[in-house]
């Protein structure tokens, strides 16, 4: 794995294992050394209702994204009345998460998000942070969309990122590989600035 940069990026398509991949690799770091910003489902009954973020190292939750939020920005199947089913709330991705990431960087943590997506990426704010990280100097593990937003797609085409497409084959080595890799990494960094 050397030769990988400041800025890794895994994608692939919906449901191959992003958010667990970039769970696993979080796992490998102590709270001292990451700040991570992890997605998930809210499923109930089976069905998807929605998404939550988690600052990692403080256990905080929010809603992302939810039927029951009234908002103009709105992902997901359509409604009867036309309007796709999620609507997205910024107040947790803005007011916590967000925040966490600068606070993060300005420490010279490791950065692990999931997911530099179209829902967050509808907040300008998001993707200040975002724009801000990448020239940093941080390291940035994130989970990136196949999305054909031209702001995702940029930072996805990026030639300083390692690009790594997850399928069901490699999701598992690759969280792993990473995880090992990226955390004794960040340990020897911290050793030579001690």
């Amino acid at each position: 794995m050397e030769g990988i940069g400041n800025l890794v990026l895994l994608s692939g398509p919906p449901g191959v294992g992003k958010s667990t991949a970039i769970r696993r690799i979080a796992e490998h770091f102590d709270d001292e050394r990451i700040t991570a910003i992890l997605s998930s489902e809210i499923r109930r009954e089976g069905r998807r209702q929605g998404f939550q973020m988690e600052v990692l190292h403080t256990g905080r939750l929010g809603l992302l994204a939810s039927p029951e939020v009234d908002s103009d920005v709105r992902f997901g199947s359509l409604r009867p009345d036309g309007r796709p089913r999620l609507g997205v709330t910024f107040d947790f991705l803005e007011g916590v998460a967000c925040p966490a990431i600068v606070g993060g960087a300005a420490q010279q943590k490791t950065l692990v998000i999931d997911e530099i997506g179209p829902m967050q990426a509808s907040s300008s704010y998001f993707r200040d942070v975002i724009e801000n990280l990448l020239v940093s100097g941080n390291t940035l593990v994130a989970s990136i969309a196949q999305s054909d937003d031209p702001w995702i797609t940029r930072i996805r085409e990026d030639q300083h990122a390692a690009l790594i497409v997850l399928d069901e084959r490699n999701r598992n080595l690759v969280a792993a590989a990473l995880g090992v890799y990226l955390s004794t990494r960040t340990s020897a960094d911290v050793a030579r600035r001690a």
